[in-house]
């Protein structure tokens, strides 16, 4: 069996959702492949590089007409075609994203808990911390307080600046270790859903392993094949892990497979890159022709990337 043969599997999977996700595919692509070579693309030149994995125009097209009207894409004509590009709103949830998909695992942590206070507020500002703190990973430890372990606190003031409630949201951060390690491991079980995000990670192992095998195996990979691979092991990867609170691995059971799903995101996407960027190259265009070559910051995705 050849990659392309296991390569089926993933497009037949993404093709039996209900509703079908073209516009989260297509964030996916824009993400991964089109942000770090300037973030313009040709509106033909995505159909065309979506057709083969069975989404029609029209489908493609409907997608990305919403990502515009949500306020993610915004477009513009140069004679009879359409090209587009991030907001600035867009672009800051890619910048963001980006750096939780493609960043390391925070291995240390120094035994210190934050807690946000939202007694304070009004119930729709405490709906809006709810769900700018959960993207950050923070858990629900009772109704007026969301706790994590290990946050970035830039992130955190910002969002709480950004939400107007930086001055009556309380931020504490304090050790627990006198307590005993029994209340942190009573924290994690009661604020976050830890064995869905397991089982999660536990299918995509299953989807990507084999294809990884067979690569190897083979010793090449063709560049459409590496492509839609790169693709959709970054789909499912970024479902799960926006989802993760991505705790210190001190608060985790051994056997976390989210370690082994980054770990074989890492194998996998090092392994196909190359091919991949032949593939966007040549299929991909903005308004110049050919994307410009890969940011720096490219190169530095998932602990590095080698640079051909």
């Amino acid at each position: 069996m050849g990659v392309t043969d296991l390569i089926q599997p993933l497009i037949a999977s993404f093709a039996s959702q209900k509703p079908l996700r073209t516009g989260s595919l297509i964030v996916t692509i824009f993400g991964d492949a089109i942000a770090p070579r300037g973030g313009v693309v040709w509106l033909g030149s995505l159909i065309r590089i979506l057709q083969p994995i069975g989404l029609s125009e029209r489908v493609i097209r409907t997608a990305a007409y919403r990502l515009v009207q949500d306020g993610m894409l915004s477009n513009r004509q140069q004679g009879k075609k359409s090209f587009y590009t991030l907001t600035n709103s867009g672009r800051a949830q890619f910048d963001e994203a980006t750096l939780r998909i493609y960043g390391t695992p925070n291995e240390t942590w120094d035994g210190q808990w934050c807690m946000v206070l939202t007694h304070q507020l009004q119930t729709q500002e405490r709906t809006a911390v709810r769900r700018d703190l959960n993207w950050l990973g923070f858990g629900q430890l009772n109704t007026d307080t969301l706790i994590h372990p290990n946050p970035e606190m830039s992130r955190l003031a910002g969002h709480l600046k950004r939400l107007g409630v930086a001055e009556s949201c309380p931020v504490i951060q304090g050790s627990l270790q006198d307590l005993g390690t029994d209340l942190s491991a009573q924290l994690v079980a009661t604020s976050w859903d830890l064995a869905a995000l397991e089982a999660a990670y536990e299918r995509m192992i299953n989807q990507f392993a084999p294809i990884l095998e067979a690569i190897q195996n083979l010793g090449t990979i063709a560049p459409a094949d590496a492509f839609y691979t790169r693709t959709f092991l970054i789909h499912e990867y970024r479902k799960t892990l926006l989802r993760d609170p991505q705790l210190p691995y001190a608060l985790l059971p051994r056997s976390w497979r989210g370690r082994a799903a980054y770990e074989l995101t890492r194998d996998l996407y090092r392994t196909v890159v190359a091919a991949s960027e032949q593939f966007a190259e040549l299929n991909l265009e903005n308004e110049s022709g050919r994307l410009s070559q890969p940011s720096r910051s490219f190169y530095a995705r998932l602990g590095g990337l080698q640079a051909d």
